[in-house]
C-alpha cells in the first residue's frame, strides 16, 4: 500500500468559502502483511514513542528497532514517522490520543533509512503558484519540505488519478470548483451528534485508551464533580467509572504508556490543587504521583516524547509564564524555559515535531499570541520559544487538537462582538483558515478528543451554563485507489 496524506481545501457552499480537510489516499499494491513483532513496533510508534523506547520497552536493541521500521515503512509505503501512524490508525491496528499522531521523534534519524524506499521530487503539483491562496493546498509528507512520494510499484496511472482528484477538490485553481466526487462524503455534514454526557460539566479532562474516549472531572450544575464517564463510539452509550478522587476542573489528562496523568485544577471551594492523579483504565483504579511544584489550574497541556508538559494556567494568585515537565518514570517534575507570554486558559498542540501553544487570557484580555516551543533545544544556544503566525483574533478557553500536523481550535470566548469561529492552522504555511462552524451558540471550555478519523468535542459550556454536547468532526476522509500491474 502507498499512503498519501493530502490535506484540500473543500469547497463549502453552505458558507461560500473552503473547508479544510485531510484526505488519506490509498494505492492498494503488494502485500502488506505485517509480522507481529512489526506490528507492535508499529503500534508504539503511533502512540509517540521513540527507537529508545521502543527498545526498551520490547527488550530489543534500537539497532534492530531501525531494522523492523524499514521494513515496516517498505510495506506499508510510508516515508515519515506520521505517516506511518496514520496507517496505524486508518487499519485499526491502533486508536490516537489528540498528540499521538504528530511525534517525530527519531524522524530524522529514520530518514537515511528510508529515503532509498522513495524517489522523492522536490516539487508538488499543487505549489505551482494557482494554488497559493488556499491554505491546505498541499501534498504532504505531513507539513514537511519534502513533497508527494509514489513508490514505483505504484505505477504511473495511481500518480495521474491523484493529480486530478486533488486538482478537482482544489477548484481546479481559479475556475469555480466542481462538485466533489462522489468518493468523498462532502455533502453529509461533517459534524455529527452523538450521546450525550451523562453529566453535563465543563473544564473536564479528556482522554482516549482503548478506541474508548474518558471524561474526567469538571465543573458541573452542582459544582465542582470527580465524575468518570467512559464513552463508547461502537454503541453510542457512556459509561460511568470510578470517581476521580480529588475532584477539580479546568484540567487535562496527558495519556502516557496507558495511563491519564491529571495534575493539579480548581477545587470545590475556589482553591487551586497541586495534586497529581493517576488513572489506570485498564484497572478502573487511581493513584498518586508526585506534586506540582506549586498549585496550578487552566493550564494547556500536551504529551510529548513519553513526558507530560503543562504550559501557563493559574496558580491561585496570579496567571503563570511556567513550562513544566513531568517524567513518569523518575515521578519527577521539572522546569524548563518560561514562556514569553503569560497566560491562562490556552491551548497546546504537537504538530511538525515542537510544540505550539495557541491564545489564551492574560486574566483582562483574550490573546491572539501563538508561540512555539522547541523542547530539544532546552540547555542550547538555539531560543526555546519562537513565534508563529497570531491567531485572528484573541481566543481562550477553546477546545484544542493535532490531527496530521494540521491544529484545530474549537468554541473558545472573546471579546468579539460576533464570536468566534472554527480554525484550522497549517504550521508548514503559517496560516490559519476558517473551518465548518459545529452551530451558532457560543461555547467554551468543551474537551477534545481524537479517536480514528474523528475529532470529538464533548461538554463545554453554552450560555454560562454546562453542556453534555457530543459532536464529532470527521477530520480525515480515506480513497482507496486500485493500482492495476500488467503481467511481464
Amino acid at each position: 500500500m502507498c499512503l498519501i496524506v493530502v490535506s484540500i481545501d473543500n469547497w463549502d457552499r453552505g458558507r461560500g468559502g473552503r473547508t479544510p480537510f485531510l484526505c488519506i489516499i490509498t494505492a492498494m499494491t503488494e502485500n502488506t502483511e505485517l509480522s507481529e513483532r512489526e506490528v507492535e513496533i508499529l503500534r508504539l510508534v503511533a502512540t509517540g514513542a521513540g527507537n529508545k523506547e521502543i527498545a526498551q520497552r520490547l527488550y530489543i536493541s534500537a539497532n534492530t528497532v531501525k531494522v523492523h521500521l524499514r521494513n515496516i515503512f517498505s510495506k506499508i509505503g510510508a516515508t515519515t514517522r506520521t505517516e506511518a501512524a496514520m496507517y496505524a490508525v486508518q487499519t485499526g491496528l491502533v486508536s490516537t490520543g489528540v498528540d499521538n499522531l504528530d511525534s517525530r521523534a527519531d524522524e530524522d534519524e529514520d530518514q537515511a533509512e528510508v529515503d532509498r524506499l522513495a524517489d522523492l521530487s522536490t516539487s508538488s503539483p499543487l505549489r505551482d503558484g494557482s494554488l497559493a491562496t488556499p491554505l491546505h493546498s498541499q501534498v504532504l509528507t505531513a507539513g514537511q519540505t519534502r513533497q508527494m512520494a509514489l513508490l514505483p510499484w505504484a505505477g504511473a496511472s495511481v500518480l495521474i488519478a491523484l493529480v486530478l482528484i486533488v486538482w478537482m477538490l482544489a477548484g481546479g485553481g481559479s475556475i469555480d470548483p466542481p462538485a466533489p466526487p462522489a468518493a468523498l462524503p462532502t455533502e453529509t455534514p461533517r459534524w455529527q451528534a452523538h450521546s450525550p454526557l451523562s453529566v453535563p460539566r465543563f473544564g473536564q479532562a479528556m482522554a482516549v485508551y482503548e478506541n474508548r474516549i474518558y471524561a474526567l472531572g469538571g465543573e458541573a450544575a452542582g459544582g465542582v464533580t470527580g465524575t468518570v464517564e467512559r464513552y463508547d463510539p461502537q454503541t453510542d452509550a457512556w459509561e460511568p467509572r470510578s470517581t476521580k478522587p480529588v475532584p477539580a476542573a479546568d484540567i487535562a489528562a496527558g495519556v502516557i504508556a496507558g495511563k491519564f496523568y491529571i495534575p493539579g485544577g480548581r477545587l470545590a471551594g475556589g482553591s487551586v490543587s497541586d495534586v497529581l492523579e493517576i488513572y489506570d483504565p485498564s484497572k478502573d483504579a487511581w493513584s498518586r504521583g508526585a506534586s506540582l511544584p506549586s498549585p496550578l489550574s487552566a493550564y494547556a497541556s500536551v504529551v510529548f516524547e513519553g513526558k507530560l508538559y503543562l504550559f501557563g494556567g493559574w496558580d491561585g494568585k496570579q496567571i503563570s509564564a511556567a513550562t513544566l515537565r513531568y517524567d513518569p518514570e523518575q515521578d519527577r517534575w521539572e522546569n524548563m524555559q518560561p514562556m514569553p507570554t503569560a497566560r491562562s486558559f490556552a491551548g497546546a498542540a504537537v504538530a511538525e515535531g515542537k510544540i505550539f501553544v495557541l491564545g489564551g487570557s492574560n486574566g483582562q484580555n483574550s490573546l491572539a499570541v501563538n508561540e512555539i516551543y522547541w523542547p530539544a533545544r532546552e540547555g542550547s544556544a538555539d531560543p526555546t520559544w519562537t513565534p508563529a503566525a497570531d491567531l485572528p483574533a484573541g481566543r481562550f478557553a477553546m477546545g484544542v487538537a493535532s490531527v496530521v500536523d494540521v491544529i484545530y481550535l474549537v468554541g473558545g470566548e472573546s471579546e468579539l462582538e460576533e464570536g468566534v469561529i472554527p480554525l484550522a492552522f497549517v504550521p508548514a504555511q503559517d496560516q490559519w483558515q476558517e473551518f465548518q462552524q459545529p452551530q451558532s451558540l457560543p461555547w467554551s471550555r468543551m474537551g477534545v478528543a481524537l479517536l480514528g478519523s474523528q475529532l470529538y468535542v464533548l461538554g463545554g459550556r453554552i450560555d454560562q451554563q454546562p453542556t453534555g454536547q457530543n459532536l464529532a468532526y470527521k477530520a480525515i476522509y480515506t480513497v482507496s485507489i486500485p493500482s492495476v500491474i500488467k503481467d511481464q
